[in-house]
């Protein structure tokens, strides 16, 4: 046999192999289109979505089948697959800045059409996830669940080293104070410290407490070389180095006694549970994993505290949500699936699981929810987070002339982390943060012609901003871009042109006097 014919009876192999495989996929077998969402395959993840098919019959839509595929939730294989074609058809994404970098890679599909019809819009769910659903109009998520950041507290821990359970809402300096006592309290003196306060802080929450955000009005430049940031670090610096409330990252590794693999908190989840961290900064997904630990320690009686504010009280609200590949040959069938996330029989089951909060904030005032039965220790804390939601939640900034993930990049590892492992003074990294976003942006700017419009038209607006500012006269907020100083400039009495009330809550009662 010669080469040529070699070849030829290689390539009908290959063919009827590529069709024997196909025929034989288990989605082949079904009676229903079978759609594939890229998430995370838990017993949590599938509960929830076990009711799906009996809904889609009772609202006489149509049947098709979700498959969970774990191997590709990753926001690199779903770039890759995406841009080759081969997308799952529905995607997580965890925060909007995935969102974001996914949609201006053309992968996402704008389901506002969708939205408007199935009742899945950005008004149904939190407030202070909206302008993060949005995007010039467009929606390409819906959120599966979320939650703010705060504090989880372990009251038995505090007891056992004679010391009063933390506030609900304090300040930076009381938070010191109390931390000082405790770690003195639960270590003894001369001896390595293995007992912490907590296991972490924010900077986030901490320089917007302050009234800092990391972009300006109109998002149209980094605004992080700034005292009140620098303050921000130093302080940091100190309760971890100085005063050793907070472990380094490498004592969170060190004390850990085994290998861990429960999602979302890591090695701090079990040094929490096991009392090593007094308090745990997460969500109220940390529930999830905490109950795996009852069987071991028992039941561990919890409260909850907002984060240690300089005088503005906020929580960083995030979320997970989904969102329908563009390329996919299911777009119309995979925005039942959003629907559901918004449905009575979704809400409950993430409801009763306490796997953060439910997309529909109205869903948390159910009593299984708020008290438990069979977690009688938990009592309160739901609805802690859910205050907490509607009342300081605000979501991490972006802006529309650079990439979030950029920004988190260079803020995170290379200034932050930077700081902390002692390469740069505070001032140093802050000025670096700065200037790095800063460039981006005019670089991002000088490329797009679209951009550059925008950015045109939103420095004219910062502008007079900054104008009345200087005047002292309030601002309109149609002005403002940045939803952080939305609610900041709302609860300051800033605003020209709306109440106190108008974002959707009365923050102006939360404000309390930092140091």
């Amino acid at each position: 046999m010669d080469l040529k014919h070699l070849f030829t009876w290689g390539l009908l192999s290959l063919a009827a192999a590529s069709v024997l495989t196909r025929v034989c996929l288990p989605a082949q077998r079904h009676r229903h289109p079978v759609l594939h969402w890229a998430t995370d395959d838990s017993p949590v993840k599938r509960w929830e979505i076990a009711p799906f098919k009996s809904w889609l019959r009772r609202h006489r839509y149509p049947v098709f089948t979700i498959r969970i595929d774990s191997a590709n939730d990753t926001s690199t294989k779903d770039l890759i697959e995406g841009i080759s074609g081969d997308g799952d058809d529905l995607m997580d994404m965890y925060g909007f800045g995935q969102a974001d970098f996914m949609q201006r890679c053309g992968l996402l599909h704008n389901v506002a059409s969708e939205a408007g019809k199935m009742d899945f819009g950005a008004d149904r769910t939190w407030s202070g996830l909206r302008a993060q659903i949005l995007h010039a109009g467009k929606q390409y998520l819906f959120p599966d669940n979320a939650s703010p950041l705060l504090y989880w507290v372990d009251r038995a821990t505090f007891a056992k080293y004679h010391q009063p359970v933390p506030p609900r809402r304090w300040t930076f300096a009381e938070f010191q104070r109390r931390g000082l006592a405790f770690v003195r309290a639960a270590n003894p003196p001369g001896r390595r410290r293995k007992i912490f306060f907590a296991n972490a802080v924010d900077t986030r929450f901490m320089r917007r407490s302050l009234g800092l955000s990391i972009f300006n009005e109109t998002l149209t430049r980094c605004i992080l070389d700034d005292p009140r940031y620098i303050r921000v670090l130093r302080l940091m610096r100190r309760w971890i180095f100085r005063d050793r409330l907070l472990p380094t990252p490498a004592e969170l590794s060190a004390l850990a006694t085994r290998p861990i693999a429960l999602g979302f908190g890591g090695s701090s989840i079990q040094l929490f549970s096991v009392g090593r961290c007094a308090m745990l900064y997460t969500g109220l997904w940390g529930l999830v994993q905490l109950r795996r630990f009852y069987r071991t320690r028992g039941a561990i009686p919890l409260a909850v505290s907002d984060p240690p504010c300089g005088g503005f009280p906020n929580a960083v609200m995030v979320m997970r949500g989904t969102a329908i590949y563009r390329g996919s040959t299911h777009n119309e069938l995979a925005a039942y699936f959003l629907a559901y996330l918004a449905s009575r029989t979704y809400n409950l089951r993430v409801v009763e699981a306490a796997d953060s909060l439910p997309p529909i904030p109205r869903y948390t005032w159910r009593r299984r929810f708020l008290d438990p039965p069979q977690y009688p220790n938990e009592a309160g804390c739901a609805a802690a987070f859910a205050r907490a939601a509607r009342a300081i939640g605000i979501p991490t900034v972006q802006s529309p002339f650079i990439l979030g993930a950029t920004v988190n990049r260079i803020v995170r590892t290379e200034a932050e982390g930077g700081f902390v492992a002692g390469i740069y003074t505070a001032r140093q990294a802050a000025r670096l943060a700065a200037k790095r976003i800063n460039q981006h942006i005019a670089s991002n700017v000088r490329r797009s012609r679209r951009l550059g419009e925008l950015y045109e038209t939103l420095r004219r607006q910062q502008r007079t901003i900054d104008d009345l500012r200087q005047e002292r006269r309030n601002v309109p907020l149609r002005l403002i871009r940045n939803p952080f100083y939305r609610r900041y400039y709302v609860a300051q009495g800033w605003a020209s042109d709306v109440s106190t009330t108008a974002a959707g809550y009365d923050i102006q009662k939360h404000i309390i006097k930092g140091p």
